[in-house]
């Protein structure tokens, strides 16, 4: 074998190592690329996905804070409020004026698919009242008797009835549940309820007190002998868990 030809082959062996030793190269760097940009994909969701969880908790505690601010200020209101009417009672020999509420429990649904019953965990029941149910300072419904137990109607229930007063005019009316909303029936003819006034009890009935919030009119409209209001209720009860009663002594 000549030089040249030991020279030509010398050279395609390299070659061929060359290219060899490229491709196993450019593999292991392909698989070293891979692992890095997983290890960045999936630190960087678990960086987002902390920063998310970190900003809704801040938003939530910035609106709790807010919310209880307003709680707070609303506090002070009505002790305000309650100070000055019940130096008022005394001025005229009257007993001080303190509504009492209690704090129950919701233990369960009273039937499958109805949402407006519930059964209370409430002590001292009087199977013989009827009580006004709160949550978050709103009317919610009310409670009754069934069996001896304390049943709670919800106001979309068509039994929940209390009595309202609309407007700054106080006009009188019967809240009745009505599906997703209330219905203010028995309104005289010769008031004028409109869209936009504030309906809140009127203590008439003896379930509630006076000036408990129940909902805005959406719409007024004439029967033959009244007119009716239908009031979109302020609170919204979807998964209940505790309530305030009205207790009158």
């Amino acid at each position: 074998m000549n030089n040249k030809l030991k020279i030509l082959l010398l050279i395609t062996f390299l070659v061929i190592i060359s290219i060899n030793y490229t491709n196993g190269l450019r593999g292991f760097s392909n698989d070293i690329s891979a692992f890095v940009v997983n290890i960045y994909a999936n630190s960087k969701e678990s960086f987002s996905n902390s920063i998310n969880e970190h900003f809704n908790q801040r938003d939530e505690i910035i609106a709790l804070k807010k919310r209880n601010m307003e709680l707070e200020t609303k506090t002070l209101d009505l002790t305000a409020v309650s100070y000055k009417l019940n130096t008022m009672l005394k001025e005229a020999n009257l007993s001080e004026y303190a509504p009492k509420t209690k704090l129950v429990r919701a233990l369960s649904y009273a039937n499958l698919g109805d949402y407006n019953k519930i059964w209370l965990d409430f002590d001292n029941f009087n199977a013989t009242k009827v009580y006004g149910l709160i949550q978050g300072g709103y009317t919610v419904g009310i409670v009754t008797n069934s069996n001896q137990r304390a049943l709670a109607l919800l106001q979309y229930d068509p039994k929940s009835t209390f009595s309202v007063y609309i407007g700054d005019e106080k006009i009188k009316g019967i809240a009745f549940g009505a599906n997703d909303n209330i219905e203010v029936r028995y309104i005289p003819l010769w008031t004028e309820p409109k869209e936009g006034d504030e309906v809140v009890t009127s203590g008439l009935d003896n379930i509630f007190f006076e000036g408990v919030r129940v909902g805005r009119v959406m719409s007024v409209q004439k029967d033959e002998s009244y007119f009716m209001a239908v009031v979109r209720p302020y609170a919204n009860v979807d998964i209940p868990s505790f309530f305030h009663v009205i207790i009158k002594d």
